[in-house]
């Protein structure tokens, strides 16, 4: 009876650390979309700064490729310059991404996004400052 007993202390403890680890992951993935929701919203609130068709279409979308290379911080956010403009990174940065990857700036529903040659499918919001 006591081994039974000592057992079932055993497996109760085992389940409630692994329910205990799985609400803290739940809770992790909870702080990481309210980040990115956060930034969304910051994005939409800020005035949008647009830059001229012309222009625009002589150095920016898919067929004209950079590196950033160079991130400066300002106000604690990712700024990195381009094309005679200046960006904030407004998403937070992609796991897998490099400054040093060739990117490319395109204006895809009413925004400008920065995408990543080497993980297509994947763009973070940036806003022309």
């Amino acid at each position: 009876m006591k081994r039974l007993l000592a057992v079932a202390a055993v497996c109760g403890a085992f389940l409630l650390g692994g329910a205990l680890g799985a609400f803290a992951q739940d809770e992790h993935r909870d702080e990481h979309d309210a980040r990115q929701e956060e930034h969304h919203d910051e994005h939409e609130r800020r005035e949008v700064k647009r830059i001229d068709d012309e222009h625009f279409r002589a150095h920016f979308g898919h067929d004209h490729h950079f590196a950033i290379k160079h991130i400066t911080i300002v106000g604690g956010r990712p700024h990195f310059a381009y094309g005679g403009y200046n960006f904030e990174i407004v998403d937070t940065w992609p796991h897998g991404w490099s400054y040093n990857d060739n990117c490319y700036i395109d204006f895809v529903d009413g925004g400008y996004f920065l995408f990543d040659l080497r993980h297509p499918g994947v763009r973070i919001a940036i806003a022309v400052i």
